[in-house]
């Protein structure tokens, strides 16, 4: 690394942003990325550091590569960076809405957008990726209204890749209103906010590495990650796949690629996709080990090449294993979106690499039965019957990679694979006897589909009533959580009825919603109303004389029938 250099033990943040020109955020990193805890964070520990006089407040190393003696491309260190300019531009504004215009206009051009002599326009200090480019510019860069950006928060979606940048920019402003507030006269306030800045400019310090190419910036990673740097297994994917490149052009397309994929992958944990994808493809995997053994099987251009394809692919089936209703799933039929959407619930990640694998490889018509059986097996194995995750995940993963490689090609060859960690019948129906759920959106879930056994079992002539949309139903516990006077005479013999039965699936039912206040009414009571429900495995509940632990026994009996003809894959 002939070209590295380590230009300074320590630089104060607003030192790097006054006196070394401008950063550039490069296409393929991430968007803005830092919530609200990590800013607090950063805003308390700078407070606490400069009110106990600490003369140097370290935070971390950043990596640049040079462009030239005035432009840097941001390696490592783009979220320190932009809080810090988003920070210093509150204060900015703050200050340009009081009687310090000339102070505003100093930290403006030493730190957020230096001119140029004989020019109009000031030359941004901070330049964010293309996502965030725009939004930078003009709420932190230029001066805006707080409202302003509070409004236009408001038309973004969820997931839109601006919303924690809009975020951060609103609490940035909020905590340095706080930070003046403590003071009454405004004098005194304005001086404490100079005092931040000059502690931003010479005591929050950083450790300073200007690199001549990128392929120098990865070999610094992964030694740095040797001796204990903090970096995500995916950082070091990133880092090994560019260093690897054989020329610009294609660094350009790995690159590409890789902001693609990022893209996509904004809202779900990144190394979790990056562990179902190589075990969709390559078997079991350690997340501590993920990243040698990716080194070891990725290790020429062609290989890297085809990989980096690949992952961009896998990244937009992964992220629609959130999403019932993203495109990809739109050749399949509802029932098996239905499906998508109740394993989401469930929340078994080790059937994920299996969807990757399959997704690729089956027809829509086997993929269909797969997503049927999956369900059925995540119901039998581990929602009821407890099973070990580490046990469905060795399976899981054994399952996908024989997928991958052409080995599997049905759902019934998928059960075979998986035969030995189908519970059967028998067991499947002890298991669901004495089932407790603590989770209300699973419960509900259980007992909606249950009802629609229920009512394919004894409506066999007619289509069943349409049964009301599982939102608006409600999770009942026939005992309830707090009994009142009116459950004494079965509580007094039985003092742990409560704490035994509560969460028992036998004593729960689903109600409509305009029923949903009778929760401590005596059983008798409530009787009445579960007698006049459309839902017949509510009705069966009023069928009881009383509600004590043996009608609750009975009641599970009844839906673990039920429970077994429905959960089988045959």
């Amino acid at each position: 690394m002939s070209g590295s250099s380590l230009e300074t033990p320590a630089l104060g943040i607003g030192r790097l942003l006054k006196e070394s020109g401008s950063y550039l955020v490069p296409h393929h990193q991430r968007d803005y990325s830092w919530t609200e805890d990590e800013i607090e964070q950063l805003f308390e520990d700078i407070c606490e550091a400069k009110k106990g006089g600490q003369v140097d407040y370290f935070i971390g190393l950043m990596v640049f590569m040079s462009q030239n003696a005035r432009e840097y491309t941001i390696l490592d260190g783009q979220q320190r960076i932009a809080t810090t300019v988003i920070i210093l531009s509150a204060i900015r504004s703050w200050l340009r809405a009081r009687p310090y215009e000339r102070d505003a206009n100093q930290i403006q051009t030493e730190y957020i957008e230096a001119r140029e002599l004989g020019k109009d326009e000031g030359i941004p200090r901070l330049v964010l990726n293309e996502n965030n480019r725009r939004y930078f510019q003009k709420f932190v860069v230029l001066e805006s209204p707080l409202a302003s950006i509070e409004n236009e928060l408001t038309t973004l979606k969820r997931y839109d890749p601006n919303r924690l940048l809009l975020q951060a920019i609103i609490l940035c402003r909020k905590k340095i209103e706080e930070l003046a507030g403590n003071y009454s006269d405004e004098n005194d306030a304005a001086e404490n906010l100079f005092d931040f800045v000059r502690y931003l400019r010479d005591n929050v310090k950083i450790v300073r590495f200007t690199v001549s190419n990128e392929a120098d910036a990865y070999t610094i990673f992964e030694t740095l990650n040797d001796r204990g740097l903090d970096l995500s297994v995916l950082d070091l994917v990133k880092n090994y796949l560019f260093g690897k490149a054989i020329d610009d052009t294609y660094l350009r397309d790995i690159q590409k690629q890789w902001a693609q994929m990022m893209g996509t992958i904004t809202n779900v944990a990144a190394d979790d996709f990056l562990k179902a994808w190589w075990t969709s493809r390559y078997g079991r995997v350690q997340k501590p080990q993920l990243y040698s053994k990716f080194k070891n099987e990725i290790n020429n251009w062609s290989k890297i090449y085809k990989t980096s394809a690949d992952m961009l692919k896998a990244s937009e089936y992964y992220t629609a294993l959130e999403i019932a209703d993203d495109p990809i799933w739109a050749e399949l039929t509802s029932i098996s979106r239905d499906r998508i959407r109740s394993l989401k619930l469930l929340g078994s990640k080790q059937v994920h690499p299996v969807l990757l694998s399959a997704r690729a490889k089956f027809n829509s018509r086997e993929l269909e039965r797969l997503l049927r059986f999956l369900e059925v097996l995540i119901v039998r194995y581990q929602l009821i019957g407890g099973g070990r995750t580490g046990r469905l995940e060795i399976s899981c993963a054994s399952l996908a990679h024989q997928i991958w490689e052409g080995k599997v090609n049905t759902a019934s060859q998928a059960f075979v694979v998986m035969k030995d960690i189908y519970p059967s019948d028998d067991d499947f129906r002890s298991s669901f006897m004495f089932k407790q759920e603590r989770n209300n959106q699973k419960a509900r879930w259980i007992l909606s589909k249950l009802e629609d056994q229920a009512r394919q079992e004894r409506l066999t002539d007619s289509p069943p009533h349409e049964l009301e949309p599982s939102g608006s139903l409600t999770l009942e516990h026939i005992l309830p959580k707090e009994p009142g006077e009116n459950w004494n005479e079965v509580l007094k013999s039985d003092f742990s009825l409560v704490e035994d039965m509560l969460f028992r699936l036998g004593n729960m039912c689903l109600l409509s919603q305009i029923n949903r206040k009778i929760g401590n009414k005596s059983f008798i009571d409530k009787k009445k109303v579960y007698s006049k429900s459309d839902l017949f495995l509510t009705q069966e509940v009023a069928s009881y004389a009383s509600w004590d632990r043996q009608a609750m026994d009975d009641r599970q009996k009844k839906l673990s029938k039920h429970a077994v003809a429905l959960w089988r894959f045959q």
